[in-house]
């Protein structure tokens, strides 16, 4: 009996160690999200991700109690998670206030209760949606982002506390806007920032100067870059301290950008010293509201080179200014390959919610009525860039404002000559990464012309490849584009030819118009513009 006994306490001693292994392995093994590989991450503002679902139930009169609505945000992140998205970003501060409860260092944005329906009943019952989302991201593996906007100028702005109360630190010629070169307005942000990191687990901070854009006054913007680089590294600081405190390897701090340097420049980013210095581990390249085709991400690869800094440029549901679709599948593919084919770790996106229908009771219906959860689903194939190859898809090259971006740059692309240098013409560059001749897909592009008389002719080269007039087609639109269908302008003609894989190069094309046969009537000016390129595949359904 007694060797039994001690046979049994054996086994019991044997087992426990077991158990204890079994433990503390399924623990070690577990990754910290930040170790993860991203290729697919989103940016989502203070409500966008959930309203459409929270107004449809107050439409339908159905439970909108604190329960239900945590469920809709974990429902929502479980929909990411289900698509692949690797990193969730989430603004918890907009116009120096927030929309969770209980900050020191910020404001209750109060208005979050009128905008998404239940989120009073959410928030008096003690709850707070960046835990909620911080904890569902957790259990899906999912990198927790909290985003700063960090100069959001919506109407409201003018209207938000801090603001209000101190308009000695305004920023002149931009109503909503606070000027950074005042001490409190930094010292504001970086309290924000310390506090987050208190109070959340967090993955990291993104720093969201895409809304909008202007720290400083343009005068002095240039001279007060230093004051951002030095409000970077305290919180790059506050960063580092977060993670040795909770024993995490690292933590993540990010800046979301405008897409070209000299836009940085000028409005006082010093973003090549964020990188150099390593004070952020990736950035996001981005146009202020839509999808730039033409984005030198390379540019940005070539200044993280050996600094271990990312780049995620950025997608944008919409097209450009007054446009009333948005991109589709097609173009996803094609900015996702452009952007991998220039060294981008991966791609960000923007603004998702335009891809389903708006939130709007004014009956605003752009987007798809569907689209929620359905189009999340379009990124999972973004996550492969060796599968984007074999799939069709197609590339925009619009002049995406009417001249100048919120940023203040001109982004107006198109080609432009008057009838008296015709046979001079002019150029525009376009970025393609279409030299492969396999697998076996055509390559067409078009383009609109307007100020020409039916007698006129025009010459077309690519890359000084001569395309041959017998290739291509022209017709007239006689009505022009109306509001339906995309920018209003007036009678055009559509140029359409195919391209040859021999003429072209990766990175930068440049298209050549001129004009061959003046027929001395027509406009004074003649343009080009909205140019696509179409890429398609053999393969049917792709």
């Amino acid at each position: 009996m007694r060797n039994d006994l001690r046979n049994f306490d054996g086994f019991l001693v044997a087992l426990t160690a077991c158990l204890l292994l079994v433990g503390s392995t399924s623990t070690a093994v577990e990754p910290d999200p930040v170790e993860r590989s991203v290729k697919v991450m989103i940016n989502w503002d203070e409500q966008s991700m959930w309203r459409s679902q929270l107004m449809m139930r107050k439409r339908m009169k159905l439970s909108l109690d604190a329960a239900t609505v945590r469920k809709v945000i974990e429902d929502g992140v479980d929909e990411h998670a289900r698509a692949g998205i690797d990193r969730f970003v989430y603004c918890a501060w907009a116009r120096f206030d927030s929309p969770a409860p209980g900050f020191q260092a910020a404001g209750y944005d109060a208005r979050i209760r009128e905008i998404s329906p239940g989120f009073g009943a959410l928030h008096e019952a003690g709850f707070d949606q960046v835990k909620i989302l911080r904890d569902r991201c957790r259990k899906h593996g999912m990198q927790f982002l909290v985003c700063l906007r960090m100069n959001d100028r919506h109407g409201i702005a003018r209207k938000a506390t801090f603001y209000v109360e101190n308009p000695e630190l305004r920023l002149d010629g931009y109503p909503g806007a606070l000027d950074y070169k005042h001490a409190r307005v930094r010292d504001k942000v970086v309290a924000f920032v310390a506090e987050v990191l208190q109070r959340y687990d967090v993955d990291g901070i993104e720093l969201d100067y895409m809304r909008w854009c202007h720290m400083f006054d343009s005068n002095e913007a240039v001279k007060n870059a230093p004051l951002l680089t030095d409000m970077t590294r305290k919180i790059r600081s506050l960063v580092d301290g977060a993670a040795k405190k909770r024993g995490r390897k690292k933590l993540l701090l990010s800046a979301r950008i405008p897409q070209t340097l000299t836009e940085c420049r000028r409005l006082g980013f010093d973003v090549k010293a964020w990188i150099q210095e390593r004070l952020v581990d990736y950035i996001c390249p981005s146009d202020f509201f839509f999808s730039d085709f033409n984005i030198a991400v390379d540019q940005y690869v070539a200044l993280c080179q050996g600094t271990g800094c990312k780049v995620y440029p950025t997608i944008h549901p919409l097209i450009q200014v007054n446009h009333p679709e948005n991109i589709t599948r097609p173009h996803y593919r094609a900015l996702a390959r452009g952007f991998y084919a220039s060294g981008a770790a991966g791609l960000s996106t923007y603004n998702y919610q335009y891809n389903w229908r708006r939130w709007t009771d004014g009956g605003d219906s752009r987007g798809l009525a569907d689209g929620w959860p359905k189009t999340l689903g379009w990124l999972t194939e973004l996550k492969n860039p060796d599968g984007l190859d074999a799939r069709s898809r197609q590339y925009l090259f619009y002049p995406l404002w009417q001249i100048y971006s919120e940023s203040g740059v001109a982004k107006a692309q198109r080609i432009a000559f008057e009838r008296k240098d015709g046979a001079k013409g002019d150029v525009t560059g376009i970025r393609l990464f279409e030299t492969s001749p396999k697998p076996a897909r055509t390559l067409t592009m078009q383009f609109k012309s307007r100020g020409q008389s039916d007698g006129d002719r025009l010459a077309l080269e690519i890359n000084g490849n001569v395309i041959p007039s017998a290739t291509v087609k022209r017709t007239f639109d006689a009505d022009g584009q109306n509001p339906r269908e995309g920018r209003p302008c007036g009678p055009f003609h559509r140029y359409v030819f195919r391209l040859k894989h021999s003429w072209l190069k990766p990175g930068v094309n440049l298209l050549k118009v001129v004009l061959a046969h003046d027929s001395g009537q027509g406009d004074k000016l003649i343009t080009g513009f909205d140019f696509v390129v179409s890429v398609k595949h053999a393969a049917a359904g792709r």
